[in-house]
């Protein structure tokens, strides 16, 4: 026997066996394989059949055995007699199914919608990315396998990683593989800055790309819609007639079916937004929660994430797992009403306060969920049940703990320490999943969905913050805001310990914990963009004491803003908070402020902004050919692809407005790519609206308005805007048809 000690990288199953790769300490990565029989349970419709059904199915060619056993059906812990039913391969699985499901005698199918590899990893107890132990014999085969501890380490596993990118050379919107060859592969660092470029006759790109691969036996790939883009990259390989090697697994792409996953085993891919949010830290704590290959759970969207923990803490519990169903109890239209009625949301009192503190709720509704023993198969209408631990508090607690956990312990290291980076990726995964617990409890697509569950965790969400309201009011702080998990307070002589006092009384009164978030010097609570009559939830901007800003919901929050912009609205908050009291705000402050603003629109209007800082930049959601309407992104796009880039799913596209009411959409807007880079030539009346957008959103509440200056009001909705385009292009119209008559009249 030989024995090696690593980190389990990927897991799959074929026929039946499962091939484990393990990352060794010493940086190799080792292909290993151990037994897997396929099983899944059956409850026959009539239990007096059930002796004649088993032996019937005996005689299955694929079947090796049936057994009959007793065994919880549901997380209430409902016993059933069953039958086990073992099949001799993962290719012959479904075709068993499809042959039960012809027999028509079976109530319920239990253990069969999961992949194998997850059936695989739970019976083992092996969560992917783990460190382990393994012995193994001289054909690589796994004697056993064990997994070892390293759950309080910062450090992830030591997995490399190859970014890398292709440009196709295509003329249209979207490349044809079978016409449009593979210009050239740029390989990237982690700061993405090209390092590796492989060019010229494509063939020879190709296969010097593979070499590559191999020499730097990356563990995973990393590319931009990494599905789409490796998929292209095997087909042009295929047509150029070379077996392109991708993984480290050697393989026959010429006779694959489906070229992803099978053309590339032993490594795993990964899309380049999600690396470059989660980092290898971040995925691999989605894939120990996950218990599935990282390569699956990294793109897993948060519902089958959730599902498949929490079918394996059913597994744990000898409890089988259902087909995906949805149970809820049966209301009145008045009783949905009444309990489905979501977080708490206290309308913010819009304007200026001043000394304003924001006590948050952290992680408020998995601390309910935990507190208060909240689960599927707890809560009824009337009452939760308390006589036994919930199966979805288990789940979340263990998850919360985790986040909690790295969340603190990021605080003891350097902001650029690559320690802080490590611990905010894990948390930052973490979060990500347990936002969605709650939500997910309702939800029709999980098998164990309870809407009552859902229901009780937003109700005593409620009862907490009105609590906690009471709690401020009661301490004699005034409440201007309050959304779901967190209280906007003020009091005028008090000092951030008064606040913290606070905190730490509504943590007693509650049972939750909840501290001071955010201690504003200055904060201004908004109205509504399409409504000035009706206040707006996270939407405010602030001053904190500490001197930095602090905004939801503004301008500067979104990412298609233009850098001009951004600057605008920062200086404008500066110039406005530049102040000793709100007094001093709303009366010198509030007009230097306006001055700045008519000094910007001057600078707008006389053509001095330099271009790259009046850029624009969206996100294409689809395919360009995809788009129905010619949004102002849609058409740069074009432009850019009638250039030759080629563009897909995920890209930004940088534009500039150059004459946004003309007629013709492909006037309206210029690429920033192809645009000359003389200054003045851009849309000034058109950035003259977007600083003015701005300077409402700051300064509206202090009585700023666009006509002041001399401009028409703006339209209160996207339908409005589209009645005055409409309007404009029927004038527009309406003139060109007076021209062509006086021309004809002419004549």
């Amino acid at each position: 026997m030989q024995h090696l000690v690593g980190w389990l990288l990927d897991a799959y199953v074929e026929g039946n066996k499962a091939v484990l790769w393990i990352k060794v300490e010493d940086g190799r990565a080792v292909r290993l394989t151990d037994k897997y029989t396929p099983t899944l349970y059956i409850k026959p419709k009539k239990s007096s059949t059930t002796e004649q059904l088993a032996a019937a199915l005996s005689t299955h060619p694929n079947i090796t055995s049936v057994e009959q056993e007793k065994k919880y059906t549901s997380l209430s812990l409902e016993s059933s007699r069953i039958l086990h039913i073992h099949v001799d391969s993962a290719k012959n699985y479904r075709k068993v199914i499809n042959d039960l499901e012809r027999l028509n005698l079976i109530e319920a199918y239990y253990n069969t919608d999961l992949l194998h590899v997850q059936w695989y990893l739970f019976q083992k107890g092996l969560p992917p990315t783990s460190k382990v132990s393994v012995l193994y014999s001289q054909t690589n085969e796994v004697a056993s396998i064990e997994v070892l501890d390293d759950s309080l380490e910062i450090q992830p596993p030591p997995f490399t990683a190859l970014i890398f990118n292709i440009m196709v050379s295509s003329e249209k919107l979207t490349p044809d593989v079978k016409t449009d060859p593979v210009m050239k592969i740029t390989v990237f660092d982690e700061d993405l800055k090209p390092v590796d470029v492989f060019g010229g006759d494509e063939h020879a790109a190709l296969l010097d790309f593979s070499e590559y691969l191999k020499a730097r036996d990356p563990d995973f790939l990393i590319v931009a819609d990494v599905e789409e883009t490796l998929t292209y990259l095997l087909e042009r390989a295929r047509i150029l007639g070379l077996n392109l090697q991708l993984g480290r697994e050697k393989a026959n792409i010429f006779r694959l079916k489906r070229l992803l996953p099978y053309s590339h085993k032993g490594r795993v891919h990964i899309d380049l937004q999600t690396f470059l949010f989660n980092g290898i830290a971040g995925v691999v704590e989605r894939s120990r929660f996950t218990i599935a290959p990282p390569g699956l759970a990294a793109k897993w969207p948060a519902g089958r994430t959730i599902d498949s923990r929490q079918c394996y803490e059913a597994f744990k519990k000898d409890i089988l797992i259902p087909r995906s169903s949805f149970f809820r109890y049966v209301k009145t239209a008045k009783e949905t009403i009444f309990m489905d009625r979501g977080g708490l949301i206290l309308s913010p009192k819009a304007g200026l306060h001043e000394n304003v503190a924001v006590l948050d709720f952290e992680s408020m509704y998995p601390h309910i969920i935990v507190k208060y023993n909240v689960s599927y198969e707890t809560a009824t209408p009337n009452l939760i049940r308390t006589d036994s631990k919930g199966f979805l508090p288990e789940l979340t607690k263990t998850i919360l703990n985790r986040r909690l956990y790295f969340k603190h312990l990021r605080k003891n290291f350097p902001e650029d320490s690559n320690e802080r980076l490590w611990c905010e990726q894990r948390q930052t995964a973490l979060k990500g999943i347990l936002v969605c617990i709650y939500g997910y409890s309702g939800c029709f697509a999980n098998r164990f969905s309870s809407v009552t569950c859902y229901e009780e965790v937003n109700r005593l969400a409620r009862e907490n913050l009105v609590k906690a309201l009471n709690v401020a009011l009661e301490e004699g702080f005034e409440a201007v805001y309050a959304d779901s998990d967190s209280l906007f307070v003020k009091k005028g002589d008090a000092c951030r310990g008064d606040f913290e006092a606070l905190a730490e009384k509504i943590t007693r009164e509650t049972g939750l914990p909840i501290a001071l978030d955010h201690h504003f010097k200055f904060l201004v609570l908004l109205h509504q963009e399409t409504d000035p009559n009706l206040e707006a939830a996270r939407r405010y901007f602030g001053k904190l004491t500490n001197g930095e800003l602090y905004y939801r919901g503004i301008e500067l929050r979104r990412r298609d803003s233009p850098a001009f912009l951004k600057k605008f609205q920062t200086r404008l908050m500066e110039t406005l908070f530049d102040a000793e009291s709100a007094e001093d705000v709303c009366k010198r402050q509030f007009k230097k402020a306006f001055n700045h603003v008519v000094e910007t629109c001057d600078l707008i209007r006389t053509g001095s902004i330099p271009l790259d800082q009046l850029t624009i930049s969206k996100t294409l959601r689809r395919q360009v050919n995809a788009y129905r309407s010619l949004f102002p992104h849609v058409v740069a796009a074009i432009q850019t692809a009638q250039k030759g880039k080629r563009l897909k799913r995920g890209d930004e596209i940088s534009f500039i407005y150059v004459n946004a009411e003309h007629r013709n959409p492909f006037r309206r807007v210029v690429t920033s790519e192809i645009l000359d880079s003389r200054q003045g030539h851009y849309d000034r009346g058109k950035y003259a609206e977007l600083v003015l957008d701005v300077a409402e959103t700051v300064l509206g509440v202090f009585g700023f308005n666009r006509k002041q200056l001399g401009f028409r009001r703006k339209p209160n909705s996207r339908l409005e805007q589209l009645r005055i385009e409409q309007s404009r292009e029927a004038v527009s119209e309406l003139d060109a048809l007076r021209r062509l008559d006086w021309e004809r009249g002419g004549l």
